[in-house]
């Protein structure tokens, strides 16, 4: 089964206005979760599903993604106002494309409220969803080495805070667990794994910079997270530290972000592909 995509509101409304939908965009920032995670279920099935692939291949994800938010918000499988966006253009040698595109899209879509449903995540683990799966750990693993296979196999539903500080502080198949640990942060970002309050937002804290840079959309999610631990005075002062390093090179980061728009709209299409784990 193809693992549904994970996209913000902002993302998503960017890039339906490069279809030309405007009105859409703006509902987009206002979207219940639940419609979200229908949108990233269809849209993961326009962009990477056999049928789609049968039909010659992936449409790539805002383009899919796009095309869900019409059928999940009006339910008119009406065609994209835009039928190709400029990137899209630059990339191909005739317009002639853009009309087997909209051939291609109707043929994918006249079953698209059948695959709004989200799928079943009971039995989903990071060996299922992060292959190759790792198997039982070496008879001479360490006790960390140990756990990190077991936790390989257990349902990221049922995944701890301590698990996935564990997970996330050996750098292990972030892109599936950030979201998981941003949505426990989100809730108390001082949670607590085994060792200390707040141990699990350090962990996401020291992720390597080459994550963030590659996914926007947690980048922004953690910075805002951040903003009422700035007032807190009773933050452990290497916890501080690690808040205001993220803070400021965050702050480079979106610098770079927003003055290479080719490098920013090339961001917003790769983490559609950022799997939507819950």
């Amino acid at each position: 089964m193809v693992l549904p995509m994970r996209v913000s509101r902002e993302t998503l409304a960017a890039m339906l206005r490069q279809y030309g939908e405007d009105d859409l965009a703006e509902r987009a920032l206002s979207l219940s979760d639940d419609e979200l995670t229908r949108i990233g279920t269809l849209g993961s099935y326009y962009a990477f599903s056999d049928d789609a692939m049968a039909l010659g291949g992936s449409m790539g994800g805002a383009r899919a993604l796009s095309l869900a938010t019409i059928d999940v918000l009006e339910n008119t499988g009406r065609d994209l106002r835009v039928s190709r966006t400029e990137q899209e253009l630059d990339g191909s040698s005739t317009h002639r494309w853009a009309e087997v595109d909209v051939v291609r899209d109707r043929d994918l879509r006249r079953n698209s409220a059948d695959r709004q449903i989200p799928p079943d995540e009971s039995r989903r683990t990071l060996d299922t969803v992060d292959p190759p799966a790792w198997g039982s750990a070496p008879p001479d693993a360490t006790p960390l080495i140990t756990r990190c296979h077991q936790l390989r196999a257990k349902p990221l539903r049922d995944f701890t805070v301590e698990d996935l500080r564990i997970m996330i502080g050996q750098q292990i198949a972030l892109d599936h667990l950030v979201q998981l640990a941003l949505e426990r942060l989100q809730a108390d970002p001082l949670v607590a794994g085994d060792y200390h309050p707040g141990d699990l937002l350090a962990s996401v804290l020291r992720i390597d910079a080459a994550f963030w840079q590659q996914f926007p959309d947690p980048d922004i999610s953690l910075r805002h997270l951040l903003e009422p631990l700035a007032e807190q005075s009773e933050l452990e002062p290497a916890l501080r530290d690690l808040v205001e390093t993220f803070k400021r090179d965050h702050w480079t980061r979106r610098q770079a972000f927003y003055n290479d728009p080719k490098r920013a709209i090339a961001l917003i299409e790769q983490q559609a592909f950022w799997p939507h784990e819950r």
